[in-house]
């Protein structure tokens, strides 16, 4: 899909690519209804009305719930918190036993290598599902940041540049790719590309809101995008 010409030449300088994992390298499996709504009823029964819990994504939800707990009982807090982690790795863990890579990404993320580009995974999914994913799904990286290796997962971009550390890698010379909103907005916070995937059957609107600097329909096909280089020291 179209890009502006600054774009193309920013992406031709690349030398670190940041990826999402679900929906965007592998097919997304997670049922985050079912994630949102477990973290619903467990706030409840500690004592929230359905009114007073936040419309947020899970984690966020977890994290407010957790703090607004705090104030009355650190105990009742953080029983709340390990409930509510429980729940999300159950659901994850399950999901994890169905995902496949989407056709053509572990030859795409070979190519990088092959390349000299350094390749990252940045995922809000816990370590345990991801080892189950990775197991079945033999895709390179050279670094890995699961929510549990982390204090601060994305939208935060303090995620991407944990990631970016232990590549010695540079913002301005990084890719981010992901197929939700929140990885657009985390890597444009660091100063990188930024690389909308669509999921199938998804439209392009939904990145209306973030303008990734280029927005792709299969992400295998990023690397034509990429310029060659020998491999980095």
């Amino acid at each position: 899909m179209g890009t502006d010409v600054l774009a193309l030449k920013a992406l031709a300088e690349i030398e670190t690519v940041l990826f999402d994992l679900d929906g965007t390298l592998v097919e997304p499996t997670i049922d985050f209804e079912a994630m949102n709504g477990a973290v619903r009823r467990l706030a409840r029964a500690f004592g929230y009305s359905e009114g007073e819990i936040p419309h947020l994504p899970a984690l966020e939800t977890i994290a407010l719930v957790r703090g607004g707990l705090a104030e009355r009982s650190a105990e009742r807090a953080a029983a709340f918190e390990a409930a509510a982690q429980q729940a999300l790795v159950d659901i994850e863990v399950e999901a994890s036993r169905r995902a496949r890579a989407y056709e053509g990404v572990v030859e795409m993320l070979r190519t990088l290598a092959e390349r000299g580009l350094r390749v990252g995974i940045v995922t809000r999914n816990c370590r345990l599902a991801v080892k189950e994913i990775l197991r079945r799904n033999p895709l390179h990286y050279d670094v890995l940041l699961t929510r549990d290796d982390v204090p601060h997962v994305k939208p935060d971009p303090r995620h991407l540049l944990a990631a970016l550390e232990r590549l010695n890698g540079r913002p301005e010379r990084t890719a981010m790719c992901g197929d939700h909103p929140m990885d657009i907005r985390a890597g444009r916070a660091i100063g990188a590309v930024t690389v909308g995937v669509l999921r199938p059957g998804v439209g392009p609107e939904v990145f209306a809101g973030e303008k990734p600097d280029l927005i792709l329909s299969r992400v295998a096909d990023l690397p034509r995008y990429l310029g060659a280089r020998p491999p980095l020291g």
